[in-house]
């Protein structure tokens, strides 16, 4: 029976929010309804709780009560199955707005440390401002230690004048690793532990000199092209990263993830479900980008938006993400809507009873 005998729903390794299930009164349990394959006319407990044959399947409501819970499906001929899934219910109904790529902004602080009075007059900066004040966003930046120029700006070369400002400004704008620099294009696709170790090293020892440690956000990332080996996450989660996130979609033209790490197909289309998904092999979880703010029309992410919340009603939390460089109009692929991309994404979560988070605030176990 062993090919046939398995779970349907949830899968090992899914991340559920109360979106997923029925909260119990006492709000210390999420009852959640799961299935299990296998043959007609069977006698199948899941976590003791006698399971029902219906539409192919066998399903009970069974309770998850630790943000860590084990599944278990016993057959009376005396085989068993288990799983491990988990329960975030902090993620429940949440977003975040992360950005990728930058550097430039930190530049153009550092050549007007003499003129700027707050860190705000930056344009880049203050739209990002101006969404927390209206929304009450949470921004999550990711770094690139350089710029492209050869000998040109670097974290470096940023003053720590403005210091207490990013501090002050923690609780809703802090920063991570990215990458060294935006080329080459997927640089930790084939790295080992060193390279990825040490680049992540420099971008937070600078983060922390001129920003703060509070403005670090030392469990959260998407490494530059979303691409990397197992062996780089594992120096990733050994510096203290848990949470990757990426746009985990699978190329079917080519047959391999599209900014989707070293996850193989299967698990990709795991995780459009929930949109957040635990790698038990790595202790790393992975969180879906739901909408690239640079790829598409205002309208054309907004009907996606709509789409995606249609089909997975389970779904808790809401990623958006949007790249620095097309808010320069000397960049190749300008986009003169930069703000105002990003402000669609935000009242489409405001509309849809969504609330800001860091996604570190929203895991039980850290």
């Amino acid at each position: 029976m062993t090919n046939t005998f398995k779970f349907l729903t949830p899968l090992h390794g899914d991340c559920l929010t109360n979106k997923a299930g029925v909260l119990r009164e006492d709000g210390k349990a999420l009852l959640v309804t799961a299935r299990v394959a296998a043959p007609e006319g069977l006698e199948i407990t899941i976590n003791g709780v006698a399971a029902t044959y219906a539409a192919g399947a066998y399903f009970a409501t069974v309770p998850l009560t630790a943000y860590e819970n084990t599944l278990t499906a016993n057959a009376k001929s005396g085989e068993a199955i288990k799983i491990t899934v988990y329960w975030l219910p902090r993620a429940t109904s949440c977003y975040r707005l992360s950005l990728d790529d930058n550097i430039r902004f930190l530049e153009d602080i550092a050549k007007n440390q003499d003129r700027y009075h707050s860190i705000f007059e930056n344009p880049y900066l203050a739209i990002l401002r101006e969404a927390h004040l209206r929304f009450g966003t949470k921004v999550h930046a990711n770094l690139f230690y350089h710029t492209v120029e050869e000998n040109g700006f670097t974290l470096s070369d940023m003053p720590d004048k403005f210091k207490a400002e990013f501090t002050e400004n923690a609780p809703w704008l802090r920063f991570s690793f990215h990458a060294k620099g935006e080329f080459p294009d997927k640089p930790y696709i084939d790295t080992d532990y060193q390279r990825i170790d040490r680049d992540r090293a420099q971008v937070e020892r600078e983060i922390i000199r001129f920003a703060g440690k509070a403005a670090l956000a030392p469990t959260t990332t998407t490494v530059h092209w979303g691409e990397c080996s197992r062996e780089g996450v594992r120096a990733l989660h050994d510096a203290g990263i848990r949470v990757l996130a990426g746009y985990l979609l699978w190329n079917e033209k080519h047959n391999f993830g599209t900014v989707s790490y070293y996850l193989d197909r299967k698990t990709v289309a795991q995780s459009a479900r929930f949109g957040i998904y635990k790698d038990t092999t790595t202790d790393i979880t992975y969180a879906k980008i739901d909408a690239v703010l640079n790829t598409a029309t205002k309208e054309e992410l907004i009907a996606k938006l709509n789409a995606d919340f249609e089909k997975y009603p389970q779904k808790g939390f809401w990623e958006f993400l949007m790249h620095e460089q097309y808010f320069y109009p000397d960049y190749q692929k300008y986009l003169p809507d930069f703000r105002a991309r990003i402000f669609a994404a935000l009242e489409w979560a405001e509309q849809h009873g969504l609330t800001p988070a860091f996604l570190s605030e929203t895991h039980l176990a850290w």
